[in-house]
């Protein structure tokens, strides 16, 4: 019977978004754009590919799309060459890292602001010597910041009016939209939430492209009038073919400008690219700047592993992400903190399970993990080999819990008894015991008759390297991490059980338990839920 109070639980749960989450999903979140007055649509923005902004530049030129005049250097003498080459009345330097919050960021040299606007264009050498080499640290960068290699000399221009553009995959609409606001240059979900009534939609039908008639009436909600109006419209079809061209699933400029000078410019813009396209878009994809990605991420992403790096000490080992995020929060529900975001995906084989627990080991921040998989897809006995593999082979030395449920399959004679052994673990220097019961789906186990004051109640006995017991209670994980006195304690130590599996499938395929000792791969207690 579930009790309403547990229900409300549940959908708390099921419900949060907690803050570390959010945090460490910055890349991978979808961001919200208000398309009418009552409805939201999703932008699936998974940004594996990153740009630098003058990257992005480069691609909108080529497609006819106007932004101001630029160069890129990677020295001081460069940069003021550029600035002297420009003859601009104002110039603009950026330092060029992926990070947002460039504008407010402090540099290592002492410098401050990673945007910098000067008439003198001597000053540009100076700048750019205390921008290149040094890390700047914004809000959106590790606390150590990110190195700057590049910088970019570009024309200031004045801008007399903003607006927002954006060419977007819809999955309402099953195909791109345009999402436009005379309201540009700050964040667009403040504008929607405020004044809904100043976002426009325009659906875009895939076989026609965008329409004469739409990218004029799109170019007149945004506030272009007159000949502005016909060069605004002209931007927004350059857009949608640069959006098609380079397989995005995003092309959002804010903001789309108006100069005095009776020009329509795109000042700055974010590409988010379909990671599917990625082999018919070999040029952009080699444009991918690794050198600012996490490398625990990089690596994990060689063996097709989804993995964010978060600020907490519980490692989540999950498949799928939706079941990933509601893991995260309900650790973070339960009091603790994940270390990371970590989907497997549903087609995982052994090695990419054992790979993703040499990422989860490295990590130093990592005090338990927590193994979380609801077998619709995946093979639990698949997560079952590469557990037991990474176990054996890494020497794990954290708590390790385990859930595992859903489709598996027994890899062994079912009539024949198996011997399982277990270290005692009620505080005594009692010898091994042996347990021993038939492996059949009927789930057999005997109970603990010994009075050593052990925990066990429960041994299932199906063939396993490590003691299978009642169902998964993710509530047993923080005790482990600060056990109370006389409990959960390694009998030739004062830590925590260097691994606890708790499992409610009844297959687990694994090798022989033999030669255990404490400090290896050995249960010292079992904790029934």
């Amino acid at each position: 019977m579930v009790l309403h109070s547990d229900l409300f639980r549940v959908n708390m749960a099921a419900s949060i978004v907690s803050q570390t989450v959010a945090r460490g999903l910055r890349r991978a979140s979808a961001k919200h754009l208000f398309l009418d007055k009552f409805k939201c649509a999703q932008v699936s923005s998974r940004r594996w590919l990153n740009l630098q902004e003058y990257q992005s530049k480069k691609l909108m030129q080529e497609s006819g799309v106007t932004v101001q005049r630029f160069y890129v250097a990677d020295n001081a003498p460069d940069a003021l060459q550029a600035a002297k080459r420009l003859g601009a009345k104002e110039i603009v330097l950026k330092a060029q890292i992926l990070a947002g919050g460039r504008g407010k960021g402090v540099f290592d040299s002492g410098l401050k602001g990673g945007v910098h606007l000067t008439k003198d264009p001597s000053v540009v050498g100076e700048l750019a010597n205390r921008m290149l080499g040094y890390s700047l640290t914004t809000k959106q960068t590790p606390k150590e910041g990110v190195k700057v290699k590049t910088v970019m000399v570009a024309e200031a221009l004045d801008i007399t009016r903003e607006t927002y553009f954006a060419i977007l995959m819809d999955r309402a609409c099953n195909g791109p939209v345009m999402v436009g606001s005379p309201q540009g240059g700050m964040d667009i979900e403040e504008v929607a939430d405020k004044t809904p009534e100043l976002i426009f939609k325009e659906v875009i039908d895939i076989f026609e492209g965008v329409r004469d008639d739409q990218a004029v009436r799109m170019a007149a909600n945004l506030g272009f009038k007159g000949p502005l109006e016909r060069q605004a419209a002209d931007q927004i079809k350059r857009l949608y073919d640069l959006f098609l061209k380079v397989d995005a699933t995003q092309v959002e400029v804010n903001p789309l400008g108006e100069t005095p000078e009776g020009q329509v410019v795109c000042f700055d813009a974010k590409i988010n690219f379909d990671d599917n396209a990625e082999f018919r878009q070999k040029a952009v994809f080699a444009l991918d700047d690794m050198s600012e990605s996490d490398p625990t991420e990089t690596e994990a992403a060689k063996w097709d592993l989804k993995y964010i790096g978060l600020d907490g000490n519980i490692a989540c080992f999950v498949n799928g992400a939706g079941l990933a995020m509601a893991t995260c929060d309900i650790i973070d529900l339960h009091g603790g903190k994940p270390a990371n975001f970590l989907d497997l995906g549903g087609g995982v084989k052994e090695k990419q399970v054992y790979e993703a627990f040499k990422l989860l080991t490295a990590d130093p921040k990592v005090e338990a993990i927590l193994v979380n998989i609801f077998g619709g897809i995946v093979n639990c006995a698949i997560i079952a080999n590469g557990i037991t593999k990474a176990c054996r082979e890494l020497e794990l030395k954290v708590p390790l819990v385990v859930r595992l449920e859903g489709q598996h399959y027994c890899s062994w004679d079912t009539t024949r008894p198996v011997t399982i052994r277990d270290q005692c673990a009620g505080g005594q220097e009692d010898p091994v015991r042996e347990w021993t019961a038939h492996c059949s789906r009927q789930r057999p186990g005997r109970r603990c008759q010994e009075s050593c004051g052990c925990h066990c109640q429960e041994v299932v006995a199906l063939k396993p390297s490590i003691i299978l017991t009642s169902p998964f209670v993710l509530s047993t994980l923080f005790p482990l991490l600060s056990p109370p006195q006389g409990r959960y304690t390694n009998p030739s130590s004062n830590l925590s059980p260097s691994c606890l599996i708790m499992i409610n499938c009844n297959i687990y395929v694994g090798a022989p338990l033999g030669n255990w000792h404490p400090g290896s791969l050995l249960v010292h207690s079992i904790l029934i839920g």
